[in-house]
This record gives C-alpha cells, sequence and structure tokens, in this order.
C-alpha cells in the first residue's frame, strides 16, 4: 500500500513539474531577464528582486559580475540582498494592500569606489511605505513616487 501511495505521489510531481513549462533565450545574451511563462504574475516574497532604476534619480545602474537585488523572505519577514559592493539584511512589513515598511537595515562596510547606488538603494528603502508588483516589475514607492523599481531575477 505504501509503495502504490509513494509510486502516486511521484507521478504527481513528476507531471507537475513537466507541466510548468520553461523560456529558453534565444538571443544569447544575458539570461537574468528571461521570464518563465508558467509565472505571469510574481510575489513580493520568494521572487530575487533585481534593481532596474531609480525613476526619479537618474544614477546609471553599473554593470558587473553580480546584480544588484533585494529578496523578501516570506518566512521570517526578513529582506536580504546586494548592493552592489556590500551585502544587506533587514526586517520588512507588507499588507495585501500594497503597505511596506523596510526596518532595521544593515550592510557590511567594504569598501568600495562608488557608493553612489548603494546609498540611494538605503534611502529608498528606508523611505518606502508602498509597493505595487506589475507583471515582472515590482516598484518601491513612497506615497505615488516611484523610488525604485526592480525586475525578475531568474535564480
Amino acid at each position: 500500500m505504501k509503495q502504490v501511495l509513494f509510486g502516486g505521489l511521484a507521478a504527481i510531481s513528476m507531471l507537475v513539474f513537466a507541466c510548468q513549462g520553461t523560456s529558453k533565450n534565444t538571443t544569447g545574451g544575458d539570461t537574468s531577464a528571461v521570464v518563465t511563462t508558467a509565472s505571469p504574475s510574481w510575489k513580493l516574497e520568494g521572487t530575487r528582486w533585481k534593481l532596474k532604476e531609480f525613476p526619479a534619480n537618474p544614477i546609471t545602474i553599473p554593470q558587473s559580475e553580480k546584480d544588484i537585488y533585494i529578496s523578501f523572505v516570506d518566512t521570517s519577514s526578513q529582506i536580504q540582498g546586494f548592493l552592489g559592493c556590500n551585502g544587506f539584511g533587514g526586517k520588512y512589513l507588507a499588507t495585501a494592500n500594497g503597505d511596506l515598511q523596510i526596518t532595521d537595515v544593515i550592510s557590511t562596510q567594504m569598501a568600495c569606489p562608488s557608493l553612489d547606488v548603494e546609498n540611494t538603494l538605503g534611502k529608498a528603502m528606508a523611505a518606502t511605505n508602498k509597493y505595487t508588483i506589475d507583471k515582472d516589475l515590482l516598484r518601491l514607492q513612497s506615497g505615488d513616487s516611484i523610488l525604485a523599481t526592480f525586475t525578475v531575477m531568474q535564480q
């Protein structure tokens, strides 16, 4: 009986994974922005969000080996990520209505050639009181002002 149950669960698991679908990068370029077709809507938690831009601040996001990102860990209300040179962590509180507070952010203190992006992202997180997700874009906002925009990162 146990073998039948485990065999059935294994078959269902394989079917679910086979039906999820994948997308292939046919352009030969960077695959970090490729989004699978199985997840048309993304959640704040459990998704790694890559920094795209600061709409109100014309700072160039540097291209580097490691992407600047944030990640909201749903099981512990922790935020973590990489600022471009330093890693960071903190706490967050989000509601289904789009309210978001990011607090107690701390980061490593490595010497870096330029801290413009790190400082701007730190200020954006501190000022955030709202978020919106539209398809694969996350926007950190203060009221209706967009402080930072992120895209979904494949992990």
